[in-house]
């Protein structure tokens, strides 16, 4: 017996000495500063590419109306410059001369055109620039909103990460000294060669626990770091504790009512529809002779010839015209089959608004559904802690006297362990919850 014990306690204290691992890569120091959530966001949004091919894509649909309405309200301006070096030069009344590269004939016209009424073409077509433009501001803010979501979801990741490394830091830490304490114990002849195993198996379970936890949190880390275009190991401390209310439940009928008005996907649906239906009625005037009223002034400039007042033609002249024309490459059949095409284009375009609107609500409701179940779960779980810390204080108190054995007191160090991952995980829930609540609600993340 006496052999068994000595081989027992040679090899307690080999493991104690033994290196616990191969060392793992070095992590870049962390910040001092607490890093907020709503610093973390602007960041994000500053180097997002999604958000800044939506700003560029915004800033084209406001050149494209602001062209529209140039093209509409400013007249157009035309010149003209001819020369005839050789032949029979028509400014001089056909009259033929030889190579007469610096002569003075030369013939210039101004033309000054103002569109007055083209059959609300030009106002058709700035409606639709002007929808796309409102359509373009809506993506925008939707690429906001996901750029945001995506970055609190990498926060929230990384701190609850950090909050579970801690957590099994600590585990660690614990684990080790009660192995300690177990050897004691051992060599006083107050615990079992079985309890000094099953103390050492579960260090080294604490261990392993370790190690993953440590993969737990690089693998929040690098994500977190890329949305800023930091090191992928550069660490930080972050400032995410639960605000007061944050398991307070919103009133969901109210923001299921606004959601048509907040939504940023469905505004520019909505937006899109009424594009569709200003291009429907374009399709329409196409079907139609088009009437159109337009003033021109013009000038002439003859140098060497007959001027134009010759043949009693005024210099300048300037007239008002009224027009009435079918479309270009008129048939009636082309035009019937643009317009039913406009027509089936809008009735797509409300059926995607009544598709974004269904799937908006079915989203509020189960981000509902997901907070109220973390903001219970964060309850329980926080009462679960209290009651496995006060467990384990009498379980330890009864180990070091020799009544309760290591089973009981691993089982008591388990119980607090998983009540503790349980909470954190829990606060992680009810961050990662509610964001995602403002966001199916069409509040702004960001």
């Amino acid at each position: 017996m006496s052999g068994l014990v000595l081989v027992a306690v040679l090899a307690a204290e080999f493991a104690a000495a033994a290196p616990a691992g191969p060392a793992a890569p070095a992590v870049a120091a962390a910040s001092s500063a607490a890093l907020a959530s709503g610093d973390y966001l602007r960041e994000v949004l500053a180097l997002s590419p999604d958000v800044r091919s939506a700003e560029e894509a915004l800033r084209a649909a406001e050149d494209a109306f602001n062209g529209q309405v140039a093209e509409m309200v400013l007249p157009t301006l035309s010149f003209q410059a001819t020369k005839y070096p050789y032949g029979d030069d028509p400014s001089l009344g056909y009259v033929f001369h030889g190579l007469r590269l610096n002569g003075s004939n030369v013939t210039t016209n101004t033309t000054l055109n103002i569109n007055i009424f083209n059959g609300f073409q030009d106002w058709t077509n700035m409606r639709i620039k002007q929808e796309a433009r409102e359509s373009a501001r809506d993506a925008l803010d939707a690429a906001r909103q996901n750029a945001s979501w995506t970055a609190l979801q990498a926060f929230y990741a990384l701190s609850a990460q950090t909050r579970l490394r801690d957590v099994a830091r600590e585990d660690l830490r614990a684990q080790e000294e009660q192995y300690r304490q177990t050897q004691g114990l051992y060599k006083d002849g107050l615990k079992s060669l079985a309890d000094l195993f099953k103390s050492e198996t579960e260090w080294h379970e604490s261990q392993i626990r370790i190690a993953q936890a440590e993969a737990a949190y690089k693998g929040a880390l690098q994500p977190f770091n890329e949305l800023i275009s930091r090191p992928p190991w550069e660490e930080h401390v972050l400032d995410a504790a639960l605000e007061p209310g944050a398991t307070d439940l919103p009133v969901i009928d109210e923001d299921a009512a606004r959601l048509p008005d907040r939504r940023p996907e469905i505004l520019g649906a909505l937006r899109d529809e009424r594009g569709a239906l200003a291009s429907e009625h374009l399709a329409l005037l196409g079907l139609l002779p088009t009437l159109s009223v337009s003033g021109t002034w013009n000038r002439d400039e003859t140098y060497g010839g007959l001027p134009s007042s010759t043949y009693g033609i005024p210099n300048p002249n300037s007239y008002i015209m009224i027009s009435a024309s079918l479309p270009v490459s008129f048939n009636g059949f082309t035009q019937g089959f643009a317009y039913a095409s406009a027509r089936a284009v809008r009735r797509q375009a409300r059926d995607k608004v009544d598709a974004l609107v269904r799937q908006a609500r079915e989203d509020l409701y189960a981000a509902w559904i997901n907070l109220e179940r973390a903001g219970r779960v964060y309850a329980l779980a926080a009462r679960e802690v209290e009651i496995a810390e006060q467990g384990l204080e009498i379980v330890a108190v009864q180990y070091r006297q020799g009544t309760a054995d290591a089973l009981r007191m691993a089982q008591a160090r388990t119980d607090l362990l998983t009540a503790r991952t349980q909470k954190e995980s829990a606060v992680q829930d009810i961050e990662t919850n509610r964001a995602a609540y403002r966001r199916a609600a069409g509040i702004p993340l960001w």
